[in-house]
């Protein structure tokens, strides 16, 4: 039997396509041209604690590195897109430390190895499986495709709590959604429903999933943009430890990965 990440690899080789081309040495938006309204960033699978990692590290580098860009870039908020800590809830309350002043106005969502109750991680950031806000004209959506009741650890999005907020949202111009699990994996059996429910809703901008710590691609699915970001930590995956930004423009929605100190793969994607 393939095991989990020769599987990734193979599946990457062979579905995987931009929705948008860029390239590593595309410039920068010149913000006299059009002026940047608002960005953020969002990154995933730090994996603190994981065993014959230097997880204490790399989110060291992280921290550093994203703190000197949100300093000549201001981003209004830092998204981790699950896998924060290795399986043991013991290493919670660690990862909270290292990583609770990256940002003023930190988000999360929670991975397959995030395997804690939701109490203890309401506790802990604040923050419930299932939220949302929205910002002026923009609305962020943030969901859990982990299962740490049943512990198999994958789940689907809450497909009611998804609706639920795309239909508040319905009249904001840009929505944006969080998952760590990309919903459309075939193991995940999720594909029908949320479609089923995304066709209705044509001002989701983009999706962005964390979890294949090889994918730094971004797939089109029903005209959406799902956009992952390879790794922070871990023990395999890309060789680039990445956090991803988005800068929203009048016109446009550009994109681009940090490495975290260079940047590559631009892509813009016009409204």
């Amino acid at each position: 039997m393939m095991d989990r990440r020769k599987f990734l690899q193979a599946i990457g080789a062979t579905t995987i396509f931009l929705a948008c081309k860029g390239t590593d040495s595309d410039p920068v938006p010149d913000p006299k041209e059009e002026p940047v309204l608002f960005r953020f960033a969002v990154a995933s699978d730090l994996h603190w604690g994981e065993a014959n990692t230097d997880y204490e590290m790399h989110t060291r580098n992280f921290v550093s590195a994203f703190k000197d860009f949100n300093t000549k870039s201001s981003c209004g908020f830092l998204v981790l897109n699950g896998d924060i800590i290795h399986n043991d809830p013991v290493f919670l309350p660690q990862a909270y430390e290292a990583l609770k002043d990256v940002h003023p106005k930190l988000y999360v969502t929670q991975g397959n190895h995030d395997r804690v109750s939701e109490a203890v991680w309401q506790s802990t950031w604040n923050q419930s499986f299932n939220s949302d806000f929205a910002i002026d004209d923009m609305a962020f959506v943030f969901g859990t495709t982990s299962d740490s009741i049943s512990q198999n650890w994958l789940r689907c999005p809450n497909i009611e709590f998804l609706e639920n907020s795309l239909e508040k949202y319905k009249n904001k111009k840009h929505v944006f959604i969080f998952w760590h699990i990309h919903p459309h994996m075939d193991t995940m059996g999720c594909t029908d429903d949320v479609k089923a429910v995304m066709k209705n809703y044509t001002n989701v901008r983009a999706v962005f999933n964390g979890h294949d710590h090889n994918d730094e691609s971004i797939k089109t699915i029903q005209g959406v943009p799902y956009m992952f970001d390879g790794r922070l930590g871990g023990s395999w995956g890309s060789f680039d430890r990445n956090f991803r930004v988005v800068e929203i423009t009048k016109s446009e929605i550009v994109t681009y990965l940090m490495t975290p100190t260079t940047r590559k793969k631009l892509s813009r994607f016009k409204m």
